[in-house]
């Protein structure tokens, strides 16, 4: 079935005009005749649902209705309504004034950093918030083009959850490994590479977002040649904002360099990047004052995360993926804590002996029995020099030992 103006979707929305349309979807302007409201009607175009992968693509628009139907954010769109008429999904959501932020410094590059910063500050907020939930959501296409204005006042609001990958197994399976999901010039290396949704991933695109508005292109923009992009995101360092922008805050500049870091683990994570872009618009905004004085340009120093804290990070999303039966994926999160921990010089912390144990179970879960209890009798050996020998671990270990022989 083919949509048209005029049509009423589920019996309550009335088309009115198609106002968006990309990849696998459509987004029109529409009348709620329940409540007598305007609305944003996004829908799956028929034509896509009917292709071989349809299915997989009408699991993620539905997904991302559930996912966006519970957020609760004043710079996130907020979405009223979802449904399927003729086969046709849909999901309704509040209308925004617009343009978007992409639309935006496209009409008049560059943006005064008085106004990035207050676009900024919001989109930080919003990202913040996603990261806390108790399953916290990677968003993956974080670029200018989902962030929209509305109703004036320099408002802005996070949309498009399309492609956004709630950290809980039974959803993060949906998206095959190893597909590159976002837009490549405002995604991470690691994304690029197809490795696991984390809150880092955001991140860094966050940062591509800020040094676009602020410099007036991505820093790894190459055209129509995307495989140029690809390199640039995963080898290149973006050049200093502060050498393409004088009038731009020194902490500004160091701030998105942090966030555009190669190694995710080195990057500030979202709730530190909105104190400082909070601290930064205020700043400039006391300094505007005539009788406030200036503001001390202070260099941005990212804070220097404890390697025990991303490896138990790290562990956390292991046993995650380990119980959804991603053994693989959870073997390499658990790998990455040691990792993590030994080039911190602590080979010897628990932590390491906690991820290590993590992965023998993940081998033994993959059916790699015959290597895993070689493994295991290891870790048992080294676990006793290091541990009390009425520690809990130990017992722990030895009860795996009996139930595996």
């Amino acid at each position: 079935m083919e949509l048209a103006p005029g049509m009423a979707l589920g019996d309550r929305y009335r088309l009115v005009e198609r106002i968006g349309r990309g990849g696998f979807g459509e987004v029109y302007r529409a009348h709620d005749e329940s409540l007598g409201r305007a609305v944003a009607v996004k829908t799956l175009r028929a034509t896509e649902a009917s292709m071989t992968a349809g299915r997989a693509f009408l699991a993620r628009f539905e997904r991302e209705a559930r996912v966006m139907a519970s957020l609760r954010h004043p710079a996130i769109v907020t979405v009223h309504d979802r449904g399927v008429h003729q086969g046709i999904a849909y999901v309704v959501m509040e209308l925004l004034s617009g343009p978007d932020l992409g639309t935006v410094q496209q009409g008049r590059p560059p943006l005064p950093v008085g106004e990035v910063l207050g676009y900024a500050v919001q989109a930080a907020s919003a990202v913040e918030y996603l990261h806390g939930l108790a399953e916290p959501v990677v968003h993956r296409d974080l670029k200018p083009a989902n962030l929209v204005l509305d109703g004036g006042a320099g408002v802005v609001k996070l949309c498009d959850f399309g492609i956004a990958a709630v950290l809980a197994p039974e959803l993060t399976r949906m998206t095959q490994a190893g597909q590159l999901m976002g837009t490549p010039i405002f995604a991470a290396p690691e994304q690029v590479r197809g490795e696991t949704a984390t809150p880092a991933w955001d991140v860094f695109s966050f940062g591509t977002v800020l040094y676009s508005l602020v410099a007036g292109t991505s820093p790894f923009y190459a055209g129509s040649d995307m495989q140029e992009s690809l390199r640039r995101v995963q080898y290149e360092n973006a050049q200093p904002l502060a050498s393409l922008r004088p009038d731009i805050p020194p902490q500004l500049s160091s701030l998105v360099a942090a966030m555009m870091d190669k190694q995710a683990e080195r990057r500030p994570s979202a709730a530190i990047v909105a104190r400082e872009l909070h601290l930064m618009h205020d700043a400039l905004k006391a300094s505007a004052q005539p009788t406030a004085a200036p503001a001390p340009a202070q260099q941005y120093a990212p804070t220097v995360p404890d390697p025990a804290d991303l490896a138990h990070q790290r562990i956390q999303t292991a046993e995650r993926l380990l119980n959804g039966g991603r053994y693989t994926d959870a073997d390499r999160e658990f790998a990455e804590a040691v990792r993590l921990m030994t080039a911190a010089g602590r080979a010897t912390d628990r932590i390491v002996l906690t991820a290590e144990f993590g992965r023998v179970r993940a081998g033994y879960a993959r059916g790699d029995g015959a290597s895993c209890a070689i493994r295991l009798v290891r870790l048992a050996d080294r676990a006793a020099s290091l541990l009390d020998p009425s520690d809990e671990f130990l017992q722990v270990l030895s009860r795996f030992q009996a139930m595996r022989r």
